[in-house]
């Protein structure tokens, strides 16, 4: 069992450390990896394929990054808003402003 389990991604140090049931989810996990990994590489492939075909045929209707991969505008950090400098101003004066009070 022991060489079954490692070809199925088992960690070998961690192999006699595991019972037969920990040993079988171990290698159910790696294996639905493994498929997600295959099912994201046939998408990656296919859309490939769709922009050189693009790229050969139409070069001018061919769509944009962001178009063909939409997980790519998902993935970039969206910008946070940017306080107006009157704002930090205000906000400074109004500490002041505060602790002024707190000594009178």
């Amino acid at each position: 069992m022991y060489p079954e389990a490692v070809s199925a991604g088992v960690e070998a140090t961690e192999f006699w450390n595991m019972d037969f049931n920990e040993i079988m989810v171990q290698v159910g996990a790696n294996k639905k990896r493994e498929q997600e990994e295959l099912k994201k590489r046939a998408y990656m492939d296919h859309e490939l394929a769709q922009l050189i075909a693009y790229a050969f045929n139409d070069p001018n209707k061919m769509p944009s990054v962001e178009k063909a991969y939409p997980f790519i505008k998902e993935m970039e950090p969206q910008p946070k808003e940017a306080i107006p400098e009157w704002l930090k101003m205000k906000q400074a004066f109004m500490r002041q402003a505060q602790k002024i009070k707190k000594i009178k």
